[in-house]
């Protein structure tokens, strides 16, 4: 009888023990956090779009750039040629070269670096290279001077009666002159309208002249009238050489 007592009282221990552990952590659960702790903000999920199959039909445009206007080149009109003055020189104003520039020189200038024909002048036809031919030397005591200058046209069947020569107009005093020639001639009409055969060329030249060694080393602009009218500009570069008179 003792004995049944004694277990009944050790499971009533027992039991008692579990409920109030049992309590303990229930109590614990139900306890709710401090107001003031920090909850991370978790952004709602959104639902991906609807899917749309692709068969094929479907063009996809890029946006559209905007682009300026392509801009069109201006044409460039090509720098006017300094005017040719044909105003007649005397002997008392041509200068005394410098010594480097004694001796006989010849040259012959056969293209162009351009032509441009005058507004309203006669078509420009072929060139025909002109030759320059001029001696700076002394005669007696006098100073030394240009006892010779030509200006010419190489042989042509289509030119008669060239005739022409050079004056020295500026110098630096150095290796630098700058001289003028004077050329004329007839040329024969392409197509003949039964007035003369022949229309005349008269071609004012300016030369720009140095002296490099044995080479005068020449740059010119030319003018030229066709019966007096104006024709056309022109520009060259050639290389006088010394010869022996």
């Amino acid at each position: 009888m003792r004995t049944g007592i004694l277990i009944l009282s050790a499971l009533a221990c027992g039991l008692t023990a579990i409920a109030i552990r049992s309590a303990r952590a229930q109590t614990t659960l139900e306890v709710p956090g401090p107001t003031n702790q920090y909850q991370p903000y978790i952004p709602p999920h959104q639902a991906p779009p609807p899917y749309q199959p692709d068969n094929g039909d479907t063009i996809q445009l890029l946006p559209q750039l905007t682009r300026p206007a392509p801009v069109q080149p201006q044409p460039v009109a090509p720098p006017a040629p300094p005017p040719v003055n044909a105003e007649p020189m005397t002997a008392q104003a041509a200068p005394a070269l410098p010594a480097v520039f004694r001796g006989c020189w010849r040259g012959e200038v056969n293209q162009l670096d351009w032509i441009w024909r005058e507004p309203g002048a006669h078509k420009i036809g072929f060139w025909t290279p002109k030759t320059y031919r001029l001696c700076y030397k002394q005669v007696g005591s006098q100073p030394f001077t240009l006892t010779f200058t030509e200006t010419g046209v190489a042989p042509s069947d289509k030119i008669i009666h060239p005739q022409g020569d050079v004056v020295p107009i500026a110098t630096d005093g150095r290796a630098y002159a700058t001289m003028r020639s004077r050329l004329s001639f007839d040329e024969y009409r392409t197509h003949f309208d039964g007035s003369s055969p022949t229309f005349a060329v008269d071609e004012n030249t300016n030369l720009d002249c140095r002296i490099a060694g044995d080479d005068m080393m020449v740059s010119a602009d030319v003018y030229g009238t066709r019966d007096g009218e104006p024709w056309f500009r022109a520009h060259w570069r050639a290389d006088f050489h010394r010869f022996a008179e």
